[in-house]
């Protein structure tokens, strides 16, 4: 089933995207990320880092997100679009999009909203919306540092995510001095 619907979100994030020359792309960026999550109840007892891939093209962007929450207990898979602001040394760019989400809970009134180490944990599976806000610092053509802010709204729990990250890949052409002499 989860299978399923990953193929059917991903069809809908490529309509855009596979009518345009996949050869002509703007740019692309692998990029690893860690932060806390938190929830209206507290935070997780273990950091959430994950992994994304964007495709740039036309100042929009593409991505494919996947975040592991307290060492693969509850897990998540985001397909968003949107844009990005900067060309130079600084972007911010804002997405949103759908995901699946799954994973286990502790039990029900238990202290820990989170996971437990129990196996008497109940198993869970809902669909959602992301949004992601993220500022960059850019250095280098082919590295950016920055800051990302993510939430996962979902039937089950609502995520806010703070996260630092680091892109690597084609992200802006060479900056060229203008002097003149």
């Amino acid at each position: 089933m989860k299978n399923i619907i990953l193929i059917f979100l991903l069809f809908q994030f490529n309509n855009k995207l596979l009518s345009q020359d996949l050869k002509k792309i703007d740019g692309f960026a692998i990029n690893p990320k860690i932060g806390p999550a938190f929830t209206k109840h507290g935070g997780n007892e273990l950091p959430s880092a994950g992994i994304e891939i964007n495709i740039l093209k036309n100042k929009l962007i593409y991505s494919l997100d996947y975040i592991a929450h307290n060492f693969l207990d509850q897990n998540q898979i985001d397909i968003m679009m949107g844009k990005y602001k900067g060309e130079k040394y600084f972007r911010i760019q804002y997405k949103a999009g759908i995901n699946i989400f799954w994973g286990k809970f502790s039990k029900p009134g238990s202290s820990n909203p989170w996971i437990g180490v129990s196996s008497s944990g109940s198993s869970f599976f809902t669909l959602g919306t992301v949004s992601k806000v993220g500022l960059k610092y850019i250095p280098l053509k082919n590295l950016s540092i920055g800051i990302d802010f993510q939430v996962n709204l979902n039937s089950v729990k609502t995520l806010y995510m703070p996260m630092f990250s680091i892109e690597i890949g084609e992200l802006r052409n060479a900056i060229e001095s203008h002097n003149n002499g």
